[in-house]
């Protein structure tokens, strides 16, 4: 539930666990020790072994105890009684313990149930070793405490488990799998019809069969349950057995069915049934395991359409596949050109953990209506960490994939790296900004202005000349006549620079009262002229302020571009102004 803690929810995990073990054990215990010894039938150590299996090691112990006290319960009330309690459940316990780390070494993969690799390990852990191992135990208690025949009480034990394990542990695991629920709520209402009406052809034939002893028609459910299986899936093929298993327990308890024709006891009735279900959990899962592997494959197939289709649809650089969760599926070769990681890394990781936090929201919400899309192309632009750390931007263009019922299982996408853009958009716009008072370009658009120059011009041609310009004693008309006759005298020089300029040449306000004007390709001498024309106009401008007349000059400095490049450009200039204002001011000085 929302708002679990983790304790919570393991306390939970730990109570469902040991109850479910309780009552199996009573059951099969209370019902199937039928000469006094050891049960025909043993299913508990099945709950046991899937819980453990689905469990982090670290959360046994509690799970062993928990159980490990039901079981000492069941024994004493209605088992071989209160002497034999504890070491029982000790031996128990071991048998759990042994399959569930020889699960555990075989590594067992996000679907165990669909792997025959995993499913031969299963037989081998759960039908051979454990239940060989922990038989010797068993059958020594019972021989200990109510002086059973060891040599009859271990085969009884062995069979039993080993049967019971067999035949339960798969059903178990597909109970305690997580995805279970959305499994089932991912259903279509068409899914869950057929698959209602295949469980109902497996209760109808089992009962048939079973409600009778005249024939032996043993064989005729196994035809239903696998035609549920090719048909359902891995949980139409557990919930089978189920329903298989409850009918054929019932009836042949009550003496009923083809089993009651054998010769023997009712607990030899008892562990045939068990043998039974047991072969037919071998024969239907790996039908299931093959199944659902072609369905992977096939799954895999609709995915490399999709991307290939991608390709063609777009130029592209990475190619990324998501479940609907976000984890990678899928990541092209190209990731670790662009982002430094390998592949196989990143499978398995959620792709919102690689987008700089504080762009994870809106990539979240493209996933989103990428999901809610249709099969249309949802496009975003975003800034991811590379595995050295560093921040690049990204365009992706991304597209849902369907299964065949139209149900979203996935995305695929599109990564461009658009960093180099990115930076020159941020260029472009600071050199297109001008200055809000002048209209002038600003300091950082003429630099850029200057370095394109020396950049491009070919060095045996003259770049030009770069004037820097500063009004003489402004402060004063800011203090006499305030900041706006000071505003108006920056706007009009800004007016007059430009009409007096060349053509092709740059005026640029770069600061405070401080004008710089670049005149392409100009000689020194050209320069002077220009900049001796605009700084006597300066001295002729007259600006009206409340009816007094406002008279301002200027001092100047030009120096010649050369392949010391921009800065040293302006610097030159910049000394020579400052040297025409120490020279008295209003006059115009060449760099040295």
């Amino acid at each position: 539930m929302i708002g679990e803690t983790p304790i919570q929810i393991a306390i939970k995990s730990v109570i469902a666990t040991s109850a479910g073990y309780f009552i199996l054990a009573a059951v099969t215990v209370s019902t199937t020790r039928f000469d006094g010894g050891v049960a025909f039938i043993w299913v508990a150590t099945a709950l046991l072994i899937a819980r453990l299996t689905t469990l982090q090691p670290s959360a046994w112990p509690a799970h062993l105890l928990a159980c490990g006290s039901a079981n000492v319960a069941v024994t004493a009330l209605f088992g071989l009684g209160v002497a034999a309690a504890i070491p029982l459940s000790f031996v128990n316990l071991f048998e759990a313990v042994i399959a569930a780390s020889v699960l555990r070494l075989i590594q067992i993969p996000e679907r165990p149930l669909e792997s025959t690799r995993w499913l031969a390990g299963f037989v081998l852990a759960t039908g051979m070793v454990a239940p060989a191992a922990s038989g010797v135990g068993g059958a020594s208690v019972a021989t200990m405490v109510v002086g059973a025949d060891f040599s009859a009480a271990y085969p009884r034990w062995f069979a039993g488990h080993s049967l019971g394990s067999l035949t339960f542990t798969p059903v178990f695991i597909l109970l305690f799998r997580k995805d279970l629920g959305e499994r089932i709520r991912a259903m279509t209402h068409r899914r869950a019809a057929k698959t209602a009406v295949l469980l109902l052809l497996v209760v109808g034939v089992s009962i048939a069969v079973f409600a009778q002893n005249r024939m032996p028609l043993l064989f005729l459910p196994l035809l239903p349950v696998i035609f549920a299986t090719f048909r359902g899936g891995s949980l139409a093929a557990a919930s089978s057995v189920i329903l298989l298993t409850i009918i054929g327990f019932t009836f042949t308890l009550c003496n009923t069915g083809p089993i009651s024709l054998m010769h023997g006891t009712m607990g030899d009735h008892m562990q045939f049934l068990q043998f039974y279900l047991a072969a037919t959990v071998l024969a239907v899962l790996p039908i299931s395991a093959d199944l659902a592997r072609r369905s992977n494959l096939i799954s895999e197939l609709r995915d490399s359409k999709a991307r290939y289709r991608m390709l063609a649809d777009n130029s592209t650089d990475i190619i990324l596949n998501l479940d609907v969760h976000g984890l990678v599926r899928f990541v092209s070769p190209s990731i670790a050109q662009l982002g430094g990681f390998e592949p196989s890394d990143l499978v398995g990781r959620n792709a919102a953990l690689l987008v700089v936090a504080e762009d994870r929201a809106s990539a979240a919400r493209s996933h989103v209506m990428t999901l809610r899309g249709g099969g249309a192309m949802v496009s975003f632009e975003y800034r991811a960490v590379t595995a050295s750390g560093a921040e690049r931007w990204f365009e992706t263009h991304s597209r849902a994939v369907r299964d065949d019922a139209g149900v979203v299982e996935g995305v695929v996408s599109v990564l461009r790296d658009i960093s180099d853009r990115k930076v020159m958009e941020t260029q472009l716009f600071h050199a297109a900004l001008t200055d809000p008072l002048t209209q002038l370009p600003n300091r950082r658009a003429f630099k850029l202005e200057l370095e394109r120059l020396v950049r491009h011009v070919h060095p045996e041609r003259s770049f030009g000349c770069v004037a820097m310009f500063d009004f003489d004693h402004f402060k004063q008309v800011n203090d006499c006549h305030g900041h706006e006759a000071g505003d108006r005298v920056l706007r009009e020089f800004g007016r007059i620079a430009m009409t007096t300029v060349r053509g092709g040449d740059v005026v640029s306000r770069i600061g405070g009262e401080e004008f710089a004007v670049l005149l392409r390709h100009a000689s020194l001498e050209q320069a002077m002229v220009v900049c001796e024309r605009l700084r006597n106009a300066i001295e002729k401008m007259v600006i009206m302020v409340d009816g007094r007349p406002v008279r301002v000059t200027v001092s100047g400095g030009v120096a010649l571009i050369d392949v010391g490049g921009a800065e040293d450009a302006i610097r030159s200039a910049d000394a020579a102004l400052y040297h025409a204002k120490r020279d008295g001011r209003n006059r115009l000085q060449l760099a040295s």
